[in-house]
């Protein structure tokens, strides 16, 4: 990848690790959680991402679960290897699945993705452990 060139890539990724617990619960119902996750991201980008969740369960059982993260990625894209920072934005519903933005938090890169910016789209349909990362990158 040569700098200043935006690439966009596919990278599947695998939970291989959700803990949960509850933070707070409303007299209402609902409930603010936190998750740590681990996965295992394959393609394009390799590596492993470790992710801190606070999700925001409704009231209405069955209902959109809001949630937003970081991400730690430590992985490698073709000859290029280090470590960055994803936002996590999004909900997850029972019926779609999990859809939400994504960003590389900027000044969190290490190694050869020290000077990474990029955002996308993270994509799960609903019973999966796991999903795509669909991401826009280049290095400054």
């Amino acid at each position: 990848m040569s700098n200043h060139t935006a690439v966009a890539l596919a990278s599947t990724f695998r939970t291989t690790q959700w803990q949960e617990q509850v933070m707070q619960q409303t007299e209402g119902g609902s409930e603010l959680k936190r998750a740590s996750i681990v996965n295992e991201l394959s393609g394009p980008l390799q590596g492993e991402g470790r992710l801190e969740y606070q999700l925001m369960y409704p009231v209405k059982e069955g209902g959109d679960v809001v949630f937003t993260g970081f991400e730690q990625v430590v992985a490698s894209w073709g000859d290029l290897q280090g470590s960055f920072v994803l936002r996590h934005d999004g909900v997850y519903s029972q019926v779609s699945g999990a859809n939400g933005s994504l960003t590389v938090v900027p000044g969190s890169g290490s190694g050869d993705f020290i000077s990474l910016r990029g955002e996308g789209q993270l994509v799960a349909n609903a019973g999966e452990h796991g999903g795509e990362y669909r991401l826009t990158l280049k290095l400054l």
